[in-house]
């Protein structure tokens, strides 16, 4: 890798992070830690408006640092944007670029940690320039989702190390929402996917997106069938295969909260086939960004979230020139990823930034890679195109992998618990070593075995010590107490 690029990322990264923080800090006040817990984010931003009511001075102190925010973004992006996305490109190791959707919130937060875990870097679109690029005439809570947004992807920050010869992730520069407005190449290409994807599912003599909605218009009962039968249309946080009324009236209610009245009425007002063919294109076009943000950066695709993940399958299947572009992606690799993203792992998003900054320094994360890939080469060869099987059996590894390493420690805890009970035996008839320095007068001859078999209780302990730290510091030792942590939160 060239240093020089390492350097460009590196500077890049520190100066976004720097602003977001800057602007996070004046307007609400506190740092994203002291804010609140990751999960009490919507309850916190209400706190804040009550605190906030009234009060014009901090009102106008939390205004201005959006139009700060918006102004020094900007700067970088117009300054440094070019160098580092060309920079990140440069980059030849195991590059995982997180798509499917503009958001950063929780859930992503979480599948970058469990990432970290695996790849060299993980690879970010910029979650917070969207919501300043271009005006989303039809969203509501524009500057909460921008706090949201810089909430979560701050979290990151303390993981930016000058210890690190490579960052374990880049919040890369993208202009995903100004190209799709404003870029004739990223529209058409963005349509003929959406076309595309109709042809293959719903009716192989749709070729445009116009066809798309004549065909949904004049067709609307058999449309909405073919929709339903492909599994084409998932409302917001609903499952795949769920029925298409139900998935449309959850889509409706959804937009009443997070969409404008404007867009609301407009839904209202078209047929069902309409609003399901809206739905589905919102899904696509993040699509469109992830396949060429892989390409462009030679990076595999994350996606976090089911219905994402569901839709990059349902492209993949196609014959399409955007899907070919990624022959090169390693089979391995999104396999890998699958299972991590798999919610029998969701323990693993409990490790904590010190901790994966410590496996990144021992270089773990290289170890574990090789492992999963290992294991996945002694799999059998017509499964291996099977990402669901794949997937499923990594997890069962990781596992296993977990339940072995608990097994050690209750050996090493077994194996000095025997040494302690002999040693205190030795050291005066079954009496505790830590008892020798208040019957020293009465031991006479004795004092000298109890002292050897002091010493060797506490060579034995030290050496406990040692061999618990090398188990606990591992990988698989983190795993361990990232899962156990799960048991203390139920509690």
């Amino acid at each position: 890798m060239n240093p020089s690029d390492i350097h460009t990322i590196t500077i890049y990264q520190k100066e976004y992070f720097d602003i977001l923080m800057e602007f996070f800090i004046g307007a609400t006040g506190k740092i994203p830690s002291n804010f609140c817990e990751t999960n009490k984010f919507p309850e916190a931003v209400r706190e804040m408006g009550e605190r906030y009511r009234g009060n014009e001075s901090k009102l106008q102190k939390s205004y201005q640092s959006y139009i700060t925010l918006e102004e020094k973004l900007k700067k970088l992006y117009g300054k440094e944007s070019i160098e580092c996305f060309k920079s990140a490109k440069n980059i030849n190791c195991c590059k995982v670029n997180l798509g499917g959707s503009s958001r950063f919130y929780e859930t992503q937060l979480n599948a970058t940690r469990k990432s970290i875990l695996f790849s060299d870097i993980v690879l970010i679109p910029d979650p917070v320039m969207p919501w300043l690029e271009t005006r989303r005439e039809h969203e509501k809570f524009n500057l909460v989702q921008t706090l949201q947004a810089a909430y979560f992807i701050l979290h990151l920050k303390d993981m930016l190390s000058d210890e690190f010869d490579l960052p374990p992730f880049l919040v890369f520069p993208s202009w995903e929402k100004s190209l799709e407005k404003h870029d004739k190449v990223t529209i058409s290409s963005t349509q003929q996917l959406i076309a595309d994807i109709f042809s293959y599912y719903i009716d192989p003599t749709i070729e445009t997106i116009e066809d798309v909605l004549t065909f949904a218009k004049s067709n609307e009962k058999e449309f909405l069938e073919r929709i339903e039968t492909s599994n084409l249309f998932i409302s917001p946080g609903g499952e795949i295969g769920e029925p298409i009324k139900q998935a449309i009236q959850a889509y409706k209610i959804e937009a009443q909260t997070w969409r404008t009245k404007e867009f609301n009425d407009l839904m209202d007002s078209s047929p069902d086939s309409v609003v399901v063919l809206n739905g589905i294109m919102e899904k696509i076009q993040p699509q469109y960004h992830i396949l060429e943000n892989s390409y462009e950066l030679k990076s595999n695709p994350l996606l976090c979230v089911d219905a994402q993940a569901h839709y990059f399958r349902l492209i993949g299947k196609m014959t399409n020139q955007r899907v070919s572009n990624l022959d090169y992606s390693d089979k391995k690799t999104l396999s890998i990823l699958s299972a991590l993203m798999n919610r029998r792992l969701d323990f693993l998003a409990n490790i904590n930034n010190e901790q994966l900054i410590f496996l990144r320094k021992t270089k773990e994360n290289v170890e574990f890679r090789h492992k999963l890939r290992e294991f996945i080469n002694n799999l059998p060869e017509t499964k291996i195109d099977d990402i669901s099987y794949v997937a499923s059996e990594i997890c069962s590894q990781i596992e296993s992998l977990i339940t072995q390493h608990e097994k050690q420690i209750d050996s090493l805890n077994r194996k000095y618990g025997a040494k302690h009970n002999y040693t205190a035996l030795i050291a005066g008839g079954g009496l505790a070593v830590t008892m020798m320095p208040a019957l020293a007068p009465f031991l006479g001859a004795a004092l000298p075995i109890a002292l050897t078999a002091g010493g060797k209780y506490i060579a034995n302990k030290f050496e406990e010590i040692q061999e618990k730290k090398i188990l606990s510091g591992s990988m698989m030792g983190i795993f361990v107490l990232a899962k156990k942590q799960i048991s203390l939160n139920s509690r």
